[in-house]
């Protein structure tokens, strides 16, 4: 239910040539000294392990939490003529969200104005805001099965946790959007996709998608397929059915999964319309669209199966299937039915044996195969019980698809995030300080391409997590 965002890295800049500030001499060269550190936490993070690299990021969002700071003053201090531009300011960082000409890592990207600077800086924090939710839903699933109060309530909390992560990064990424359309860039090269304005668009939309999807998951009255996945044994749920909720709960979780389905389908139109974009983001935010939508099919059929119309559920469970793109057909079809959900099986253990450990519980396609191995139970069970006590006609997909209901969201859509500033004490020891003149060598002068790729079984572009336990989520 989260991109798993490629981190970027950049070169060794220099403020201290480029702006001077009788009013606060020290902080071109404070600013020059956290961004040093900055750059090299990203570098150091990209050398390590996946799991090392999820254990890492409280200390990188310390490390940008400190530089942003400076860097937004610095600017503010630019707009209010305390500091004076000295020569033309270049930075330089890699375009993760563009499209790959060729195999190897994207080569780092040099534009004029501090406006880049602060967009890729900007964009980094919201990125590690997803990787953080990402790290709260592992730990949601990885949970033990909810034998009381107590362990639903901690998996319930890191789920909020989570969505709480996404909310934040869709505010950043808002804030991103507003500033790309109403600043001026000051230079006439085209940026790459990572900082266009469609982009940031894109992105917001993913996040909102994503954290209605988390608020759902804390409602759904199944437990999650991934314990049926790993322990092909456990299928108590398929007999002991969970509590089903009112009809004006079912229909209020569907129409939150539309909502979420239209705003990644939203996200998926951004990524396309950006010229330059990358394959990977425009398709999961297709498959995260499919699978709210197929989820907002089977709420329907829950409810529909509640109110004793056993036709209706079984054609929303197959409508789902449709959404998905599974193979739908009668009864002499379930061969080809099969076919198609081996396929996606077959496709994602593929994916899975290639990744560390911590990272085969994470699905790359938005829990697509997921959802379609809970449709699929349900048609199963569903249509056993027709077929030897109801005989009710299964209702035709095209006519239910069209009775899908209108999205509602849950949470404010024009939330945004508020760049962090400088204390008036900080402030004031940067106006009583005198410049070291940016003298970094302590950090290090490596400025080759030292952000070399990750190692084998590195992070996957998103999806949705998978337990090893049979716990529910």
């Amino acid at each position: 239910m989260t991109f798993a965002f490629p981190l970027p890295t950049t070169s060794q800049v220099n403020f201290t040539p480029s702006f001077s500030s009788s009013s606060a001499p020290s902080l071109p060269s404070a600013t020059t000294t956290r961004r040093a550190l900055l750059r090299d936490t990203l570098k150091r993070y990209k050398r390590l392990t996946p799991t090392e690299q999820y254990n890492n990021l409280p200390s990188l969002l310390s490390s940008i939490s400190e530089y942003l700071p400076y860097l937004y003053t610095l600017d503010a201090y630019i707009t209010s003529q305390d500091i004076t531009p000295l020569v033309e300011f270049e930075t330089e960082w890699r375009a993760v969200l563009s499209r790959r000409i060729v195999p190897t890592e994207l080569p780092r990207i040099r534009r004029k104005g501090l406006d880049y600077e602060i967009c890729f800086a900007t964009a980094t924090l919201a990125y590690l805001h997803t990787l953080r939710a990402r790290t709260f839903l592992m730990s949601a699933i990885q949970a033990p099965p909810p034998s009381d109060s107590n362990t639903t309530s901690t998996s319930i909390h890191l789920i909020n946790q989570a969505k709480d992560q996404i909310l934040t990064a869709a505010s950043i990424f808002l804030y991103l959007r507003n500033i790309s359309t109403t600043r001026e860039r000051g230079d006439s090269q085209p940026m790459p996709a990572d900082v266009t304005t469609s982009m940031y668009n894109a992105l917001w939309s993913l996040c909102l998608a994503s954290a209605t999807l988390l608020a759902v998951l804390k409602d759904d009255p199944y437990p999650s397929i991934v314990a049926l996945q790993h322990d092909k044994n456990s299928k108590e749920w398929m007999y002991k059915a969970p509590t089903v909720p009112t009809r004006n709960r079912s229909l209020l979780l569907a129409r939150l999964c539309m909502y979420s389905a239209d705003m990644a389908g939203k996200a998926a139109a951004g990524v396309a319309a950006t010229p330059g974009s990358g394959a990977e983001l425009k398709a999961y935010c297709e498959d995260m669209a499919k699978t709210a939508k197929a989820k907002a099919c089977r709420f329907l059929g829950v409810d529909a199966e509640a109110q004793g119309k056993l036709g209706e559920a079984i054609g929303w469970v197959l409508a789902g299937k449709e959404v998905l793109g599974m193979v739908v057909g009668g009864e002499g079809d379930k061969g080809k039915l099969g076919r198609g959900l081996d396929i996606l099986k077959k496709a994602r253990e593929e994916r899975k044996m290639e990744r560390a450990p911590m990272e085969a519980l994470l699905g790359p396609d938005a829990g697509k195969l997921e959802e379609a191995m809970v449709l699929n139970e349900l048609e199963r069970r569903w249509k056993r019980i027709n077929d030897s006590v109801n005989f009710q006609t299964v209702q035709s997909t095209s006519s239910l698809l069209a009775m899908l209901p209108t999205g509602r969201p849950v949470f404010p859509e024009n939330q945004t995030w508020t760049p962090p500033k400088l204390s008036s004490s900080e402030l004031s020891q940067l106006q009583t300080q005198a410049p070291n003149g940016g003298d970094l060598d302590w950090v290090g002068v490596d400025d080759s391409d030292d952000d070399m790729s990750p190692p084998e079984g590195s992070m996957p572009p998103g999806g949705f997590p998978r337990s090893q336990s049979t716990g529910y989520y």
